[in-house]
């Protein structure tokens, strides 16, 4: 099971982290954190539906590049909620021309997020732990790098990695109507159907594959969070904070 997106007109993955059991028997409590792909195509009527939510904080996980490009639009603009964090300083929008995305390893991306992107993470982390929330954290797919963040949050909680690779995989389901719309669109940046494919997919053995590498370069999360500067404390108090 996984959680389903909220129903908006701009933004087709935004998705509460809740919900989940943990290996202790508690669950992760629900309306606190949410994960999504980009906000700046919300219309009003769906920044009315945030504001119900109570948003807080807003990380935005993209690069320089994409903000610059998108900007933040109409629930964010405005509202001292946002912070930039970019989880990778290179774009992942397969708009990207400069990158050459017939070459790309996105599992070797990802583990280039968990190296890179320790500034982004302390951010979510602290965030939550010190109740700057509801908060989103998001990026352009809701896919690559809010998968890789949620799966470090939820394993810090105690989720079972199996449910971490479920939660990671739903993302292809809600990316293929928008992949079909702008299909056009990428095949005019010359990226073959195949790279296009591969570029929207989330199959689960991608965030096994990083798991097990996470394991493997820094021996468990607990030590991984460590060594990128979220503290004992601020673990703790992210539990506390999101552990029923």
């Amino acid at each position: 099971m996984h959680n389903k997106p909220l129903a908006l007109d701009g933004a087709f993955n935004f998705r509460d982290i809740g919900g989940y059991s943990t290996a202790s028997g508690q669950s992760v409590r629900r309306s606190i954190v949410y994960r999504a792909d980009t906000l700046h195509r919300l219309s009003d009527s769906d920044a009315r539906v945030l504001e119900g939510l109570g948003i807080a904080r807003v990380v935005d996980l993209r690069s320089d590049l994409e903000l610059q490009r998108d900007g933040v639009g109409v629930f964010v603009e405005g509202r001292g909620i946002h912070v930039h964090a970019p989880l990778v300083e290179v774009s992942l929008s397969p708009f990207d021309s400069d990158i050459d995305w017939g070459q790309v390893d996105l599992r070797e991306r990802y583990i280039e997020m968990l190296e890179v992107g320790t500034a982004a993470l302390r951010e979510v982390f602290e965030s939550v732990a010190a109740d700057r929330v509801p908060l989103v954290f998001h990026c352009t797919g809701g896919k690559d790098r809010t998968g890789v963040v949620a799966a470090l949050l939820l394993r810090t909680l105690g989720v079972s990695d199996a449910v971490i690779e479920q939660d990671y995989s739903a993302s292809e389901r809600y990316l293929a109507p928008v992949i079909s719309k702008h299909r056009g669109a990428l095949e005019g940046e010359e990226l073959a159907d195949d790279v296009i494919d591969y570029l929207c997919s989330s199959p689960a053995s991608r965030m096994r594959y990083t798991l097990e590498q996470l394991d493997r370069r820094w021996g468990s999360t607990e030590s991984y969070l460590l060594q990128a500067g979220v503290d004992r404390a601020t673990q703790d108090a992210l539990r506390d904070k999101l552990l029923a």
